[in-house]
């Protein structure tokens, strides 16, 4: 009997050490083990949307450029998971809700055309740090056909606007926060009263003939206080966009400006 025990403890042991880490997002084919550098790129795996049909009712989060504000707490050192609490979560299980299957993107993957050209929605979530020109060139041509693309931007302390933004006409700046009470007549903006921007930048200057204003934030610029662009669309031959300032509002699931804007731009 003794032995037995002996014999039955060794083999727990031995199989537990055979064992893998490895976090990973439930169906939406991401798996890699937790890194111990903060430097070391986590290796990817990408798992196609099969069919045309399915591509329509797939939405595809870019957090590769996410700052913290999609993926805060989970960073590097724990790995990047779908499944457990971070930031984005609360609005990426609404839209799950609503039928949608939701793949995110972890932090540091490298944008390309084959990702893209898997969806014909995706939200951009936040554009921090710097793009490379093939990931640049990989949203023009997600944009030149059709498709449909929340372009969310933050506060710019402590970075530039980014070039996604740029190409787009979209000039953000500064770092500004308040609520939201002044829209303009939309889909998206039908019985909204009020939304809470919460530290993001605003299109301050001249706007493009292409672009939209929706809602406007009041803000003090050079001393003076002036009404600051932070939400609209941008009228493109090919592709339906709406852009915001500001992510954090985004990600309490405000009502009725989430359903509206589900609603207008993915379906």
């Amino acid at each position: 009997m003794k032995h037995s025990i002996i014999f039955c403890l060794s083999l727990l042991i031995l199989l537990s050490g055979c064992s893998k880490t490895d976090i990973g997002l439930p169906g939406q084919g991401f798996s890699y083990p937790i890194k111990k550098s903060p430097f070391t790129r986590p290796k990817l795996t990408f798992k196609p949307v099969n069919t045309t049909a399915e591509s329509g009712k797939a939405i595809l989060i870019d957090a590769s450029h996410d700052g913290g504000t999609w993926w805060y707490p989970q960073s590097e050192q724990t790995g990047f998971s779908s499944a457990n609490y971070h930031q984005g979560k609360n609005f990426a299980d609404y839209l799950r809700s609503l039928g949608y299957r939701v793949d995110e993107l972890p932090r540091g993957t490298l944008i390309t055309n084959d990702i893209l050209n898997k969806y014909v929605n995706v939200i951009r979530a936040v554009g921090f740090g710097s793009y490379s020109e093939n990931e640049i060139g990989a949203y023009q041509s997600f944009l030149n056909r059709s498709s449909s693309l929340l372009l969310i931007n933050d506060h710019l302390s402590n970075s530039v606007n980014d070039p996604i933004s740029v190409q787009l006409g979209l000039l953000f700046t500064g770092a500004y926060q308040g609520s939201i009470t002044s829209f303009a007549t939309h889909p998206v903006t039908s019985g909204v009263s009020s939304f809470p921007f919460m530290v993001g930048s605003v299109i301050n200057g001249p706007v493009p003939s292409n672009v939209t204003i929706l809602g406007s934030l009041q803000v003090l610029v050079d001393g003076k206080n002036i009404s600051a662009g932070v939400m609209g669309t941008v009228d493109n031959p090919n592709s339906r966009i709406f852009f915001i300032g500001d992510i954090n509002g985004i990600e309490t699931v405000q009502q009725p400006f989430t359903a509206n804007l589900v609603n207008w731009l993915f379906r």
